[in-house]
């Protein structure tokens, strides 16, 4: 089982990785538009039926202990507030950030900080500290049932070979995109099956009683679009995840079942 109470829980690195590719268990759906790549998710629906969680606070650092990298920081603040809107249309209290905010940079004043730059590494003993005292905090001076952690991550895609080109990850498709609409077509032997970065949305939620409740992902969309002016290669795109429509359908996949999907696309 991929939740255990945090104050027994010592995370490997394979455990962080876990999170950040989001191989969790097996899912259901309510019939949309197959994709096969759509994401496992874990849902305690145990816990969750137990004692459900009404007021939530979403956390402003990652569950992995890396920070969000820097080209997606603008983005990532933006996605939080779709969630919040999102969360708050299911009927959802949703506290003040700075709530977890203070309790969590409180539990790294005493620990220190579990991230360290140079390497790109997390301090595993470090994490549990933070998480297990920022936990703790939370329960024992807020009305908060659980958190919401919402991590923006850059993973590695490819569009396909067909006539459409599309890229499809954690739920999603997409088309390719040009970098101006000026630009020259795609050479016939363009490399369409090349790597290119693409962004992904993961939710984690725990309770403050230091359960794990769900986790999910969903694909919100790609980071690079092809450049013709010189030699046909894929670059960065100027403006990233600005498709407020494209974000909406991966905070969906992201949260479902905990918020059912209506047209989940994980069913053939």
């Amino acid at each position: 089982m991929f939740f255990q109470r945090a104050s027994n829980f010592l995370p490997t690195r394979k455990f962080l990785l876990m999170i950040a590719i989001g191989l969790l268990a097996a899912c259901s759906g309510t019939g949309g538009d197959y994709n096969p790549t759509v994401s496992k998710y874990d849902i305690r629906q145990d816990l969750l039926q137990k004692k459900p969680p009404k007021k939530l606070v979403i956390a402003t650092a990652n569950i992995s202990g890396e920070p969000t990298r820097y080209h997606l920081q603008k983005a990532a603040t933006h996605i939080d507030e779709m969630v919040k809107k999102y969360l708050q249309g299911h009927g959802y209290q949703i506290a003040p950030s700075y709530q977890f905010e203070n309790a969590w940079n409180q539990a790294i004043r005493t620990y220190g900080d579990m991230y360290d730059p140079t390497t790109g590494k997390v301090d595993a003993r470090t994490w549990q500290a933070v998480m297990v005292t920022t936990m703790k905090t939370l329960k024992e001076t807020t009305d908060i049932d659980a958190i919401v952690f919402t991590d923006v991550i850059e993973r590695d895609a490819a569009h396909d070979v067909g006539m459409d080109h599309l890229a499809m990850w954690d739920g999603v498709r997409r088309k390719p995109s040009m970098a101006s609409a000026g630009s020259e077509g795609v050479p016939t032997d363009f490399n369409w099956s090349q790597s290119i970065k693409v962004a992904t949305l993961i939710v984690t939620i725990y309770s403050t009683e230091m359960e794990g409740l769900f986790t999910g992902r969903g694909g919100l969309d790609v980071l690079q679009q092809i450049n013709t002016k010189d030699k046909a290669v894929f670059v960065r795109r100027k403006h990233l995840l600005d498709n407020d429509d494209n974000i909406e359908e991966g905070i969906e996949l992201a949260f479902h079942p905990f918020i059912k999907m209506k047209k989940y696309p994980g069913d053939k």
